[in-house]
């Protein structure tokens, strides 16, 4: 009895210490991943999706004599109507007390609180690439560190129809 118990306790010994060699040379590591499916009727989405998930740097660029511009473009579907845009708010850039406005034009038309057609009915039958434009108004700013977001709404709008 005795050399089974004194065979089987080295061999367990060995067992778990090799284990625990293996697990310190483990890494592990979690991606978290979302994803969105629109449907094919009416989208809005960015062909570069870093353009509304990371920050996107507007800084004064000195030989310039500007700041930078954000352009990007957005792929537009609506297969009922036209495509209208607004802003939710007055964009700008704001650093304390100190602000700086800015101008947002999608398919080279400037939006306003106000919803507008900025895709047209035949255009966003199909899949249509809308340039995005977001630029500094002014030409001289003050000194600081600036934040700011720009919130748009898109609507699918049915076709006029005439009696």
């Amino acid at each position: 009895m005795f050399k089974k118990i004194a065979i089987a306790a080295p061999l367990a010994v060995l067992a778990l210490s090799s284990s625990v060699v293996f697990a310190a040379g483990e890494a592990r590591h979690s991606i978290s991943l979302v994803a969105h499916v629109p449907t094919n009727g009416f989208y809005v989405v960015p062909t570069d999706f870093d353009l509304i998930n990371k920050d996107q740097d507007m800084s004064f660029q000195p030989g310039t004599g500007k700041m930078r511009d954000v352009e990007g473009f957005f792929d537009v579907r609506n297969n009922n109507g036209s495509v209208h845009a607004s802003l939710e708010s007055a964009p700008k850039l704001i650093s304390g007390a100190n602000t700086i406005d800015l101008k947002v034009e999608l398919n080279n038309r400037q939006l306003t609180l106000t919803p507008q057609l900025v895709v047209g009915e035949a255009e966003s039958d199909v899949n249509y690439r809308a340039p995005l434009k977001i630029s500094a108004v002014g030409t001289t700013f003050t000194p600081g560190d600036y934040t700011g977001v720009v919130a748009m709404t898109f609507d699918a709008v049915p076709p006029v129809v005439t009696p």
